[in-house]
This record gives C-alpha cells, structure tokens and sequence, in this order.
C-alpha cells in the first residue's frame, strides 16, 4: 500500500467535502471535485463558457431576440417554441428573468422555459425550467419566411436541429397561449 502525504489528504477529504455538499445542494451527483489549489488564484476568463444555475441566472448574455424571430413557432412533432419579449408573463414568472425568453413544449408534456439573448445569429438560452434547468442550449438561427431553422450548437444541454413553421401561417396550425406557471 502507497503512503500518501498530509497535503494530499487535505485535498481528497475538501473534495469529498465539496462533493457532498454540492450534490445535497441539488447539482448533479457528476459534479467534478476542484483541483488541487496552489497560491495562485485562477479565475475564468470568459463568464459566458460558465453554466449559470436555475437560481443564479446572467442578467445580459447578449442582444435582445430579434423582432421577426418573436412569436409562436411549430415543428411537425406537435410541438411549440415561443420566443418571447421580456417582461411578458412567462419570462417574468415562469423563466423568472427580466430578459427575452423560450419556452418549447411538446404535446401533452411541461414545458422547458428559460431566458434568451442572440449573440449575432445564435439563440443562447438559460433554461430555468425542464431537463436542462439550470444550464444553457446554443442555437445557430436561420429564418427564411415563415421558416425558422435552429441548429444545435456542441457542447451545450441537449438539444437537436429543428426546422418549424411560425404557427398559424399557411396551413400551419395556430398555436395556444404560451405557458404562465
């Protein structure tokens, strides 16, 4: 059996520590124990790359959602994306967020919600609510008509690429009221 130092256990028991209490606190249980510290300080060097928590959610990620991308959207699984201008009801009391926000809600299911801002033509979102709560998607945006394309952008929460129609449009069907609770 290999002997180990003070410093080293020092370590291993803060991590343990940290472990514990993050994942009692509501992260997952694969949260990354920190590395070891030295006397050198590190700290990230873009905000942007670190994923905000459902609680703790950014103020400004970026620009408002463009206006022609506003609206109901429908995608042939019968689901609904709405992207919404900020102080309406579900971003204030559903997404909690004074900015922009998203909800997607396929049939008969809850709706996955957070806030939104554009980056140049990617859609960056803070989900609040639904299996990403807590972390953020990227889409690359196309909008052609009443087209609109979302490409998943890697390294994010989920998501896939989606072709939708902007609901009521041609013989797109109209779409219900966004979620409000």
């Amino acid at each position: 059996m290999r002997k180990v130092g003070p410093a080293v256990l020092a370590v291993l028991a803060g991590s343990i520590a940290v472990i514990a209490c993050t994942t009692a606190a509501g992260a997952p249980a694969s949260a990354q124990p920190p590395a070891a510290t030295s006397s050198t300080t590190v700290r990230p060097t873009h905000v942007e790359t670190a994923r905000p928590t459902a609680t703790a959610l950014p103020t400004t990620l970026g620009e408002p959602i463009p206006d022609e991308l506003i609206g109901a959207w429908y995608h042939p699984s019968g689901a609904y994306w709405w992207l919404i201008r900020a102080g309406a009801p579900t971003c204030v009391t559903v997404a909690h967020t004074t900015l922009d926000c998203v909800a997607y809600q396929l049939a008969g299911q809850p709706a996955f919600v957070g806030a939104a801002t554009m980056d140049g033509r990617v859609l960056r979102i803070s989900w609040t609510r639904g299996y990403c709560a807590g972390e953020r998607t990227s889409f690359g945006t196309g909008v052609a008509g009443d087209a609109l394309k979302l490409f998943d952008m890697p390294d994010d929460c989920g998501g896939d690429d989606f072709v939708l129609s902007r609901a009521g449009s041609g013989t797109t069907p109209s779409a219900p009221p966004p979620p409000t609770n």
